[in-house]
């Protein structure tokens, strides 16, 4: 992550890769901890945090742990009644930047979250100048989300033979028929089940509904998530659906769920038959649209699903011409890494595609798996990858 320039993935995939690192039997004090280090001394800086402490609840009561962390931390209260002014607030919000509303009792330009099934921890940050809103919100409901998913998936074990059951039967099971265009997609998944999605279909009117997919983690709570889009897209579609209708409520569904895990990007596309394409990119690595004399990127649209419950889509506008490929994929091809840390990346991608552009797209999708393996010098794939392709005749 550059200094000062946030980026959503990036910071979850931070988090994502210390939970692992961490293990599935750490309690969410444990977790915590290690999180409060790692938020202030990795991405403090970018965020406009400068320092953290840890409150845990007893007897209507949240006392100071010894969990702190930065410089410059001001006074801690060593606790916090629950009927508290500012628990209430917190209480109702699950999260509060405390600006110039309510005075907490350890000072203003802070922010709080309430973690835990029954908001039993209490974490307090002070912020630096400079800080911006958007992006405490996006990381402080992130972290929360996560964390509180984490500690519950600890708790109970999954029939993962029947997740991939229900996740095979939502791929499509043939390619769609659409005139004057070769359409077909491929997912494999790095565990048994996987966050990835692909889903097309072909309406009455002339118009081919397509999306690809990237849910947060990996195995089960990711294969959840992508069972709740693809279901929600189908729903859309049926209802006739603004593009932008569908995502905003697929967005709020996903935000408001406790199921799965809550993080999504996506990337949903309407073409009709002339050639005219209407698309919303939530966070999704753009699709590559391949023209005779150029490459464009589809990146018109906003940030990825669920952190955020209000917020919204803009429509991006591509045109197909007779000849053109369209490549939609996900992060398992683009990071894909060699020994040496070497990522395969998108120019790579597109130097592949360029190379093989006239080749069937199954021998297209074939070889690009194979160079993705051949590039990593391994079989097993090191995330879940999803490649989907569409030609104009």
């Amino acid at each position: 992550m550059e200094s000062g320039v946030f980026q959503p993935k990036t910071f979850y995939r931070k988090l994502d890769s210390l939970l692992t690192r961490i293990g599935g039997g750490a309690s969410i004090k444990e977790m915590l901890s290690l999180v409060l280090d790692e938020l202030v001394e990795s991405v403090g800086e970018d965020l406009g945090i400068r320092s953290g402490c840890v409150y845990r609840l007893s007897g209507g009561v949240y006392s100071k742990t010894d969990q702190l962390c930065g410089v410059g931390a001001g006074s801690w209260p060593a606790s916090i009644r629950k009927g508290d002014e500012t628990i209430e607030l917190l209480s109702r919000h699950k999260s509060y930047i405390f600006v110039d509303t309510v005075d907490p009792s350890w000072g203003r330009d802070s922010v709080a979250v309430l973690f835990g099934e029954d908001d039993e921890y209490l974490l307090i940050f002070m912020l630096e100048k400079g800080w911006v809103r958007e992006t405490l919100e996006f990381s402080l409901n992130t972290i929360r989300s996560t964390l509180n998913y984490s500690s519950s998936t600890s708790r109970f074990s999954a029939d993962l033979q029947e997740a991939y059951e229900i996740q095979k039967s939502l791929l499509p099971r043939i390619e769609p028929e659409f005139e004057g265009y070769d359409i077909t997609g491929r997912m494999e998944a790095a565990e048994k089940v996987g966050g990835d999605l692909y889903d097309f279909s072909v309406l009455a009117e002339g118009v081919l509904n397509f999306a690809v997919g990237d849910a947060s983690g990996h195995g089960l709570p990711a294969a959840l998530l992508a069972r709740d889009v693809v279901t929600g897209l189908r729903m859309g579609m049926e209802k006739e659906m603004k593009i932008s209708g569908v995502i905003c409520k697929l967005n709020s569904v996903i935000n408001r769920s406790r199921l799965s895990t809550r993080f999504i990007s996506l990337f949903y596309g309407e073409l009709e038959l002339g050639g005219t394409l209407v698309y919303v990119n939530a966070g999704h690595p753009p699709p590559l649209l391949f023209k005779s004399d150029r490459i464009e990127k589809l990146d018109v649209g906003g940030t990825i699903l669920g952190p955020l419950e209000d917020t919204s889509f803009k429509r991006g506008f591509a045109f197909m011409d007779p000849g053109d490929l369209l490549v939609l994929f996900t992060d398992g091809i683009l990071e894909a890494t060699a020994a040496d840390g070497e990522i395969f990346g998108e120019k790579r991608l597109a130097v592949y595609i360029r190379e093989s552009i006239s080749r069937p797209l199954s021998e297209i999708i074939d070889g690009l798996f194979e160079a993705i393996r051949d590039f990593a010098e391994s079989e097993r794939l090191q995330d879940d990858t999803t490649i989907v392709v569409i030609r104009r005749l």
